[in-house]
């Protein structure tokens, strides 16, 4: 084993985001599908015994979930305002006949406010890490670090 993935508070929106850590090379993947923040912290060369890492992080500007009838999933996660030429784009693509618009949903996050502009994010979406944390233990009833789920590569 060498990865660990769990949910933690996101930096950017304070809801539940996702990190997976690569213990053995400590790298780093956080993601929240709330706000759209990411980070990444990668190896970029490794010489001699001399690891030198790539970090990468974009403040979150909102995501944008379409899911398509046969259960494909697109995920856009905003690194900056949304332009009204882009959300025409996506608002096309919201109403193509192949979409399920009752789980598609577009969300944009500026400074700390929330605003859906199209579909039903689902309510584990509008939760704060804290509640979410909760209503995780009262649904496992396991203390919160046992949420924390080794993956095997």
């Amino acid at each position: 084993m060498a990865s660990i993935i769990y949910a933690t508070k996101c930096p950017c929106c304070g809801r539940s985001a996702i990190e997976d850590y690569y213990y053995k090379t400590s790298e780093q993947y956080t993601f929240c599908m709330r706000c759209g923040f990411y980070y990444t912290k990668t190896i970029e060369k490794y010489t001699q015994g001399t690891i030198e890492y790539k970090e990468e992080k974009s403040e979150g500007h909102g995501i944008f979930i379409l899911v398509n009838k046969d259960g494909r999933r697109e995920k856009v996660a905003f690194d900056c305002s949304l332009t009204n030429v882009q959300l025409e784009e996506l608002k096309v693509k919201l109403m193509d006949n192949n979409v399920n618009q009752e789980k598609s949903y577009l969300v944009t996050y500026e400074n700390g406010v929330f605003t859906i502009l199209f579909g039903n994010p689902p309510d584990n979406f509008h939760l704060s890490f804290e509640k979410y944390r909760e209503k995780m233990f009262l649904k496992f009833g396991v203390p919160e670090y046992d949420f924390m789920v080794p993956i095997e590569e």
